[in-house]
């Protein structure tokens, strides 16, 4: 199907381009700038900056980025070391999105009423402030030193933890987990010597950015039908902050057809009808989970 149009090669380029020279000009005046305040807003800007880096992230983890696989794998690799993850463990975790969605193990926005509704209030909470990205750091730092660590029993105690840790036993699979996480701290490291070993800076930036992601991952999910593939909205945002979120507020049409490159997304929504605000969503979120009697649908057995 994805061959029925063409991926934005050049504009993705141009894209990961623009982000990258961004990345290093933020990292830069933030560093040379005293005032808290000039930072914080640094900051927000380097979090926004890192929108169209996971967008684009999340569309070499499906293989179209870029028509030559081979760059489609190293442009992936790059941007997953700007963000702060293993390009192959998130390209693990996210495959394991697409056949999990809506299940019980990926319920952030519901809960059971045999549930502890404040543990499960908690779970969102912690989530959505940042530890849903923070958690991609502690992956770095297990995987550069000891891989077999993520198998441990206290990842598979938490249900939705233990979905991404499960089928981890590829050697192989996990050396690549291994090398792409020590080159990110090899990077992150070089990035703070460009930047005079500015460490509040550089930890000011990535909480922002791990607070801006982690707040709006789970929005495009959130309290839609409990359905595998249809578990996904179309949200509207305006048009002007497209260039930003790269269609992927588009949701639904994403997961229907997941092949298909983010720029003829809209081509696959089928209905206006019923769409909503991507922010109205966000902020929906923040009131907390709802209580459901709605069974788990079935995990999907598609091959990635």
């Amino acid at each position: 199907m994805k061959d029925l149009y063409q991926i934005p090669t050049k504009l993705n380029v141009t894209i990961i381009i623009i982000c990258t020279v961004l990345y290093f000009f933020l990292l830069q005046v933030g560093s040379n700038t005293p005032e808290i305040g000039m930072k914080l807003l640094l900051g927000l800007a380097f979090g926004i900056l890192m929108i169209p880096v996971y967008s684009l992230m999340h569309e070499a983890a499906h293989k179209t980025l870029h028509p030559n696989q081979n760059l489609n794998l190293f442009l992936g690799q790059f941007l997953s070391t700007l963000f702060g993850v293993s390009y192959h463990f998130f390209r693990h975790c996210h495959l394991k999105h697409h056949k999990k969605n809506r299940t019980d193990e990926e319920m952030w926005d519901l809960y059971y009423e045999h549930q502890n509704r404040w543990v499960r209030y908690g779970n969102l909470y912690l989530m959505m402030v940042g530890f849903g990205y923070f958690s991609l750091w502690l992956s770095i730092v297990i995987f550069a030193i000891s891989p077999n660590m993520i198998r441990s029993k206290i990842f598979k105690h938490h249900k939705e933890m233990r979905g991404f840790v499960e089928g981890l036993d590829n050697s192989f699979k996990m050396k690549f987990f291994q090398i792409e996480s020590i080159i990110i701290i090899v990077f992150q490291v070089f990035s703070l010597w460009l930047i005079g070993w500015d460490f509040m800076t550089w930890i000011i930036f990535y909480i922002i950015h791990g607070f801006i992601w982690s707040s709006q991952n789970y929005v495009n999910h959130a309290f839609s039908p409990r359905d595998i593939i249809n578990g996904a909205h179309n949200l509207t945002i305006p048009k002007w902050l497209n260039i930003i979120y790269l269609n992927f507020n588009i949701h639904l049409a994403h997961h229907q057809n997941p092949q298909i490159p983010w720029i003829h997304l809209p081509k696959y929504i089928k209905s206006n009808k019923g769409r909503f605000s991507f922010f109205k969503n966000y902020v929906r979120l923040w009131h907390g989970p709802l209580l459901t009697k709605e069974p788990s649908p079935k995990p999907s057995t598609n091959k990635d």
